[in-house]
């Protein structure tokens, strides 16, 4: 898998090391909680370091201001035994290492799934990093014939991607990935990078308005005044009309 991964991904081969990383290494670089460990040596079979992009290996310039510092790109692969802890798991990879991720995650039946997430620097101490919360996608067979995971693969192989500075190429497979939470909510990807930016923009809005809806639902459960309640009914089909039409607006930007 990770060989397939490397050449569909284009990455170049000055920045390919495809090595191991001992989970003793990984632990002590790492600032891991026991809970945390144990979890590693429980769920992860194998921590790979596919790619390291610089602007010694690449040719793309370091990105630095004041909240981030962005001297190299890093692919990891993480071999699981099984997709326990899966959000605890992907969190601990990405605040343990410094450098901007691109995770790739593999289960034992062929399936990934990509995982990003944006490192600031500490406001406090320029030598620390914080990370996002992460953006990561569904679980998908990379070799099965699935046309939009296809597309997606596709947009982040290296040479699609933006070279302008680390940040930017960076920033452009973050969106990507968050663009592919669009196949998850209607089944297909935005289809250029302009399409992409205004997809995320009106997806944003719609997650917001989803939880409104559960929230709203919630309230409606409990609810005991008849009249109350039909407020709470009114309020929803209103915010599903909404939600709709906003999936319509990503329909025709896809």
């Amino acid at each position: 898998m990770r060989e397939w991964l490397i050449n569909r991904l284009e990455m170049p081969p000055r920045t390919v090391l495809n090595r191991k990383i001992p989970k003793k290494a990984f632990f002590t670089q790492a600032d891991l909680s026991p809970s945390e460990k144990e979890l590693f040596a429980a769920q992860v079979e194998g921590i790979y370091l596919l790619s390291v992009m610089n602007q010694q290996s690449t040719n793309i310039p370091i990105y630095k201001d004041d909240e981030f510092h962005y001297a190299e790109v890093v692919w990891v692969y993480v071999e699981l035994r099984t997709a326990k802890d899966l959000k605890k798991i992907i969190g601990a990879v990405h605040k343990s290492i410094p450098n901007p991720v691109v995770l790739i995650m593999g289960s034992s039946d062929g399936q990934i799934l990509l995982s990003t997430s944006h490192k600031r620097l500490n406001k406090n101490d320029k030598t620390k990093v914080v990370a996002d919360q992460p953006t990561v996608t569904e679980w998908f067979n990379p070799a099965e014939d699935d046309i939009e995971y296809f597309k997606l693969l596709n947009s982040l192989a290296v040479s699609n991607l933006s070279f302008e500075n680390l940040h930017s190429t960076y920033e452009d497979i973050h969106q990507w990935i968050k663009s592919g939470e669009v196949i998850q909510m209607i089944g297909t990807l935005p289809s250029a990078k302009d399409k992409r930016n205004e997809t995320i923009s009106i997806l944003s809005d719609v997650q917001i308005q989803l939880k409104e809806v559960e929230q709203l639902k919630l309230e409606q459960k409990g609810q005991i005044d008849f009249g109350a309640k039909m407020d709470l009914h009114i309020k929803l089909k209103r915010l599903e009309q909404q939600i709709s039409t906003e999936l319509q607006k990503i329909r025709e930007l896809c």
